[in-house]
């Protein structure tokens, strides 16, 4: 009897290390209903476990609906677009007569630009990435990566590593604690207990986990990276001059980049922080995002959607950093509004 308990807990334990190597197995058998899904109540819930911030209604308040497709689709124009998790939907939902869309610094797609139509491009950036994204690593983002156009930009040249590091590592080392963690520790009545234990801390000691801070009137969770004034990626963190000029400066190559490649024309769009928009006074706000809309040597146009986003805190998810399906209209209705300007201009023409 020992030896087949012993035998069952090694079974068990080679299943759980084998799904646990590939976070593409684990979405599969997560999909399939198998295991429960880390994030589905939020990524600041799974972080914080905080009972009062379980977002039952999460993929509901995630999901676009066929609805929200646009009616119309504009012939003169295709549009691009660059984004990271704020921009995840399909490029359906968008109005161009053609759409392709990129995950910032993480893909890379070769497209034939369309000489019949004007070519849009729009990037967006969440505010905490942009001292990030848009200073001294722009050009491997943007440009290695990011759209290549055929017969005008040559694909990216893979970089050349001095030392190879450990093919096991990354192929499957990476958070590989994290995901045993998931798989051993996510189901509900697991979930109970470490509630029960994130509520005494918070009601014994006002604390949260590391990676969740929650707002004073405890009505809201951020990240830390974005809530913490000593972190460089919050909008509390102080900014220098010479930093916005960078980023300026940088944005405006960009925009000649793309449009030297046959671009009409490239927009950036800023989407504020969850923090800026729940508890703006939290610690004096550094107004990134305004000093470079209105900074005298931006050449790049912005779509700017600030001041309406931060009027509705209600737009942002309970358990989660990012938007919810409110504002992902917004921003569609944003783009797919810039698509129908353009159109008409072409029209005219």
């Amino acid at each position: 009897m020992n030896t087949l308990i012993r035998y069952i807990v090694l079974l068990l334990s080679g299943i759980v290390f084998v799904i646990s190597l590939s976070p593409a197995l684990q979405r599969k058998i997560v999909a399939k209903g198998w295991i429960p899904d880390q994030y589905r109540f939020g990524d600041l819930y799974n972080t914080s476990n905080l009972n009062k911030f379980k977002e039952l209604d999460y993929n509901q308040n995630a999901t676009l609906l066929p609805s929200d497709k646009p009616e119309k689709k504009y012939s003169n124009i295709d549009l691009y677009t660059i984004g990271d998790s704020f921009t995840p939907m399909d490029t359906s939902f968008y109005a161009g007569h053609k759409n392709f869309h990129i995950w910032l610094g993480a893909y890379v797609d070769t497209v034939k630009l369309d000489t019949s139509r004007k070519s849009i491009l729009v990037i967006e950036v969440i505010e905490r990435t942009i001292q990030e994204r848009l200073r001294s690593d722009y050009k491997s983002l943007y440009f290695d990566k990011g759209f290549q156009i055929e017969g005008r930009l040559k694909p990216a040249v893979a970089e050349k590593h001095e030392e190879e590091s450990s093919f096991w590592w990354d192929k499957f080392g990476d958070q590989i604690n994290q995901r045993i963690e998931f798989l051993l520790f996510n189901f509900d009545p697991f979930l109970k207990l470490k509630e029960l234990k994130s509520n005494i801390m918070l009601s014994w000691f006002d604390r949260t986990h590391t990676g969740a801070i929650i707002s004073r009137n405890h009505e809201y969770l951020f990240y830390n990276i974005e809530a913490d004034p000593k972190i460089g990626l919050s909008p509390f963190y102080k900014i220098t001059p010479q930093s916005v000029d960078t980023v300026v400066t940088n944005m405006n190559n960009i925009r000649d980049y793309y449009k030297a490649a046959g671009f009409e024309e490239v927009y950036f769009c800023f989407v504020p922080n969850k923090v800026t928009v729940c508890e703006n006074d939290r610690y004096p706000y550094n107004n990134q995002i305004s000093i470079i809309e209105k900074h005298p040597a931006l050449k790049t146009p912005v779509l700017s959607i600030q001041d309406t986003i931060r009027s509705h805190p209600e737009w942002y998810h309970l358990g989660d950093g990012h938007w919810t399906v409110k504002g992902q209209r917004y921003w569609l209705k944003t783009v797919n509004e810039l698509v129908r300007q353009w159109d008409a201009k072409e029209a005219i023409q």
